[in-house]
């Protein structure tokens, strides 16, 4: 017992020493977002010896206001995506996990295939293709491309595998149709793996830079991953203002925060994942 103390208190100091070299860079960016340029740039690890609110001022009126928008943008994107995504993706598991048809692990081998090819390769003709049906510059082009998500359709199977498919017949005799069986029984025993793939859904599609920069040219419909990049301010000290980059930065992760703090109970218990045994 006395060995098993000491191995859990070990464990917990490593953890605590990981967690805390883990935070410094996001509570540097904190405390640097009240810092004016000048003091940024002779105190960027101390504590501010006063606290302004100046950065997060500019960085709202930047450009009319354009972080507002794009702000907004982002969040539109990303919840929309993410709530597609994770229902398509929760019907497609149900369907390879739950049903038998002809060529089905031939299907499912082949999607799994896909996720081997660099996504850098299919922008160029895929920018082609929403060139010509004009949807370049658009929230469509955003959101649609993508929502089939063969990673989390394999994670959400691998879940409804380990689960019972007894309650499913069971409701099948009962009189319960395709999508009442998924709606009312498969999906929220699920909630464990979806909670985890919504989280993880919604932190890839809010941190997406590469799709947006290469789809969209106009700020009208950037989400704030492109744009905070290119800020730029005559009153800084700096050529790049990092002040009001830190501010900017201290507002991007606030959704990721309350999406992890909403989906909390259910990520934590995603590592039950496969543990149940019909």
């Amino acid at each position: 017992m006395k060995i098993d103390r000491e191995n859990k208190a070990i464990m917990v100091l490593l953890l605590l020493i990981c967690a805390f070299f883990s935070l410094i860079p996001l509570f540097l960016m904190f405390l640097n977002s009240f810092k004016t340029g000048s003091e940024l740039a002779s105190n960027s690890w101390g504590w501010p010896r006063e606290f302004v609110v100046s950065n997060y001022l500019r960085l709202l009126s930047y450009n009319g206001g354009i972080i507002i928008r794009s702000y907004f943008n982002g969040i539109f994107v990303a919840v929309t995506y993410t709530v597609l995504t994770v229902f398509i993706s929760s019907l497609a598991a149900f369907a390879f996990s739950k049903y038998r048809f002809r060529g089905r692990n031939a299907l499912f081998g082949l999607l799994l295939a896909t996720m081997m090819i660099p996504m850098e390769i299919t922008i160029p003709p895929l920018y082609i293709m929403f060139s010509k049906i004009k949807w370049l510059n658009s929230y469509q082009v955003q959101i649609f491309p993508g929502i089939a998500n063969v990673f989390c359709m394999f994670m959400l199977k691998q879940y409804m595998d380990g689960l019972p498919s007894s309650l499913l017949e069971s409701a099948r005799l009962d009189g319960a149709g395709h999508f009442t069986v998924f709606a009312r029984i498969l999906f929220p025993i699920s909630l464990p793996a979806v909670g985890a793939m919504t989280i993880l859904t919604f932190l890839g599609k809010w941190n997406d830079y590469l799709w947006p920069q290469t789809m969209l040219t106009s700020q009208k419909v950037m989400p704030i991953m492109i744009v905070l990049p290119t800020l730029n301010d005559k009153e800084s000290v700096w050529s790049i203002p990092w002040e009001i980059l830190m501010a900017g930065c201290s507002i991007v992760i606030l959704p990721l925060i309350i999406m992890f703090f909403i989906f909390q109970r259910h990520f934590m218990s995603s590592v039950v994942i496969g543990a149940i045994k019909e």
